[in-house]
This record gives structure tokens, C-alpha cells and sequence, in this order.
């Protein structure tokens, strides 16, 4: 018994004396200098279980997170999908705050402009409309790529990398009657 409690007790001593050290991000690595992630505010206890439910005809809210610690000289502009079985434009929409519809780029992302790579949230807003009910998946990837922990580039540019989180990068609206 007493070997137990004195492994125990050398268990703790250790992690009394383990500092708690920067990640690579924060710690000045110059290759992680122009590195900046992105990720939905409420983290669903890791496992992407985040759902909003919406009736017909009304709005749901999404926060999206930008994660910065420098202010630069040039914007950056991170990336979102809308992917499932429900129809843009006829079960639902992506609008901005004032209710005006968006509408994606070539490759079916919506964009989200970050002035100067300054650190925040802003909002998704996906309005319901009157057609049917279902599930749709907001998130940080492209539906159509394979999502890996070695695969999550959001956006990149010669100025920039914005990464997404492996763990934060899917929500569920679901539209109900």
C-alpha cells in the first residue's frame, strides 16, 4: 500500500513541476508567424456535435471564431460550406445580419473577410424557408475533400495559411415545422 500512495505521490510531484510550455504557435516559431485558425465558437465537447435547431421561416445564428495574435497589414479571408440533402435557394438560405441573400463563389464557398487578421467572431446566419424539413452541415472544410489531421487548410495565400480545426469543424442546423 505505501508503494502505491509513493507512485502516487511521484505521480503528482510531476506535474507539479511539468511547466506548462507554449504550443508552436504561440512560442515566436517564424514558420508559424503568418498561421491563423479558424473554428465555430461553441466546440461541442470536441466532437463536431454542435446542432442548431430552427423553425421554418426563421434565422439561425452560427459564430465563427478567428484565432489571431498579430495585427498585419493585409486582410485575411476564411472560408465556409454548406453541404447536405436540403437545396439552397428552396429550403433554406445563407443571408447576411440585414437578411440579404449570399451567394457562394465558384467552388460553393462563402467567404468571411478578417480586416488587418484582427482576432474575433462573426456570424453565419442560415434563414429557413417554408419548404421542407431536414439537416444541413455548416463548416470550415469543403464537403467535397477528405477531412484528415493532415488536410485542414481553410484558405492560402503567398501572405497566409488559415487552418481549420480537425475538432471544431462541423455544425448541424436542423429546419423543423
Amino acid at each position: 500500500m505505501k508503494k502505491i500512495i509513493l507512485i502516487l505521490m511521484a505521480i503528482a510531484a510531476c506535474y507539479t513541476f511539468t511547466a506548462c510550455s507554449d504550443d508552436e504557435w504561440g512560442n515566436g516559431d517564424p514558420a508559424m508567424e503568418h498561421i491563423y485558425y479558424v473554428g465555430f465558437l461553441d466546440w461541442g465537447k470536441l466532437k463536431n456535435d454542435v446542432v442548431f435547431n430552427v423553425k421554418q421561416g426563421e434565422t439561425a445564428t452560427i459564430a465563427i471564431q478567428f484565432h489571431s495574435e498579430r495585427v498585419r497589414s493585409y486582410n485575411v479571408v476564411t472560408y465556409y460550406y454548406v453541404g447536405g440533402t436540403l437545396v439552397r435557394g428552396t429550403d433554406y438560405q445563407i443571408v447576411d445580419e440585414a437578411g440579404n441573400v449570399l451567394q457562394p463563389d465558384t467552388n460553393g464557398a462563402f467567404s468571411i473577410n478578417w480586416p488587418q487578421a484582427i482576432k474575433g467572431v462573426k456570424n453565419v446566419y442560415v434563414k429557413a424557408l417554408n419548404t421542407s424539413v431536414g439537416s444541413l452541415n455548416v463548416l470550415t472544410f469543403d464537403p467535397k475533400q477528405e477531412i484528415s489531421y493532415t488536410n485542414i487548410t481553410n484558405s492560402i495565400t503567398n501572405d497566409y495559411e488559415v487552418r481549420s480545426f480537425t475538432q471544431n469543424y462541423k455544425v448541424t442546423v436542423n429546419i423543423k415545422k
